[in-house]
C-alpha cells in the first residue's frame, strides 16, 4: 500500500505537473522563451514555503492526514486552474509572442518556428544524448541532497526545526536562478550557460560538506540552489532552441524521465554510503566530482 501510494504521488508531482505547463509557454513564446520558461518553474521553487507547514502538519496529525489534506488542496486550487491553460496560440488565431509575420493570414496554423528536427531525429541526435545523461547526473545529486538533507543535517547536530527551514531554502532560493539563468539563455549560448549552472552546483556541494559551519550553509544556498533552479530552466529552454516545438514535450518527458532514473539512483547510494561509511561526506564529494562530467557533457554538445 505504501510503495502504491509513494508511486502514484511520484507520478503525479515528479511527472505530469512539472511537464504539462512547459510546452505551452514553448509554444506560446518565440522571443523570451527562457525568461518565460524561468517564471513557469519558480513555481516549483514556491512550493518551499509549504515545508515548514507540511512538517508542522505531519508533527500535529500525521502524515496520511497530511496527504489527504494536500490532496485536497490539489482538488480543490490545481484541478480548476489546469482548465486556463492553453496549447498553442494558432489555435487561436495569434502567433506565438515576438515571432513576426508580414503575413500573418498564411502564417496562422503554423506548427513550429524555423527548423523543426523530428521526435525520432532528436533521440539519434548525439546532442540529445549528451543532454539526456548531463541530466540524468543533475536528478541524481538532487534527489539525493533533497531526500537526505534532514537526515544529514541531524547528523551534524542541527536541530529538526533548523533542517526543515534549509529544506524550504533548497527551492526558494532556487528561484534565482530560474529567473536569472532563464534571462540570461535568452542573450548567451544555452550551452556555456547550462555549463555554468552545473559548476556552481559542484561548489555548491563542496560547501554542502562543512554545513556544520555556520557560513557554509549561506554558501551552499547562494550555489546549490540556483545552479539547481537554472540548469532546470536551461534545459527546457535548450531543447525548445535546438529541436523546435512540434517534439518538445515529448523531448522535455524524456529529459525528465533521465532525470527520474538518476533520481532512483542518487538517494540510494548515498543512503547505501551512509550505511556503509557512516558519515555523508565521501558521497556529497563524488557528486560534487560528477558535476564536472555533465559540464563536459554540455560543452561537446554542438
Amino acid at each position: 500500500m505504501f510503495y502504491g501510494s509513494f508511486l502514484l504521488i511520484g507520478f503525479g508531482t515528479g511527472g505530469c505537473t512539472a511537464v504539462v505547463p512547459m510546452p505551452a509557454v514553448a509554444n506560446w513564446f518565440h522571443k523570451n522563451a527562457g525568461i518565460a520558461l524561468g517564471v513557469t518553474a519558480s513555481r516549483i521553487g514556491a512550493s518551499g514555503l509549504l515545508v515548514p507547514l507540511i512538517a508542522r502538519l505531519t508533527d500535529v496529525y500525521g502524515w496520511r492526514t497530511t496527504l489527504v489534506i494536500l490532496g485536497v488542496g490539489m482538488w480543490c486550487l490545481g484541478v480548476p486552474l489546469s482548465f486556463v491553460i492553453r496549447n498553442k496560440p494558432e489555435q487561436y488565431g495569434y502567433l506565438p509572442y515576438g515571432k513576426l509575420s508580414t503575413d500573418p493570414i498564411t502564417n496562422v496554423g503554423i506548427q513550429g518556428d524555423g527548423v523543426e528536427i523530428g521526435f525520432t531525429d532528436a533521440l539519434k541526435n548525439r546532442s540529445f544524448l549528451f543532454l539526456f545523461m548531463a541530466v540524468a547526473l543533475r536528478g541524481m545529486i538532487i534527489s539525493a541532497v533533497v531526500l537526505h538533507v534532514m537526515p544529514y543535517l541531524s547528523t551534524t547536530g542541527i536541530p529538526r526545526s533548523t533542517a526543515a527551514l534549509v529544506a524550504a531554502g533548497i527551492p526558494l532560493f532556487s528561484i534565482i536562478g530560474r529567473f536569472g539563468f532563464g534571462w540570461l539563455g535568452d542573450y548567451f549560448d544555452k550551452r556555456y550557460m547550462l555549463a555554468w549552472t552545473f559548476c556552481i552546483m559542484g561548489l555548491g556541494m563542496l560547501a554542502f560538506c562543512y554545513v556544520h559551519v555556520g557560513w557554509a550553509v549561506f554558501l551552499f544556498f547562494l550555489l546549490f540552489s540556483p545552479g539547481h533552479g537554472g540548469s532546470m530552466v536551461l534545459r527546457a529552454s535548450f531543447l525548445r532552441e535546438y529541436f523546435g516545438r512540434d517534439s518538445f514535450g515529448k523531448l522535455i518527458g524524456i529529459t525528465m524521465g533521465s532525470q527520474a532514473i538518476g533520481g532512483i539512483i542518487g538517494p540510494t547510494l548515498a543512503g547505501w554510503v551512509f550505511d556503509a561509511f557512516g558519515s555523508y561526506q565521501v558521497i556529497w564529494l563524488v557528486f560534487s566530482g560528477s558535476m564536472g562530467l555533465a559540464i563536459g557533457l554540455v560543452l561537446r554538445i554542438r
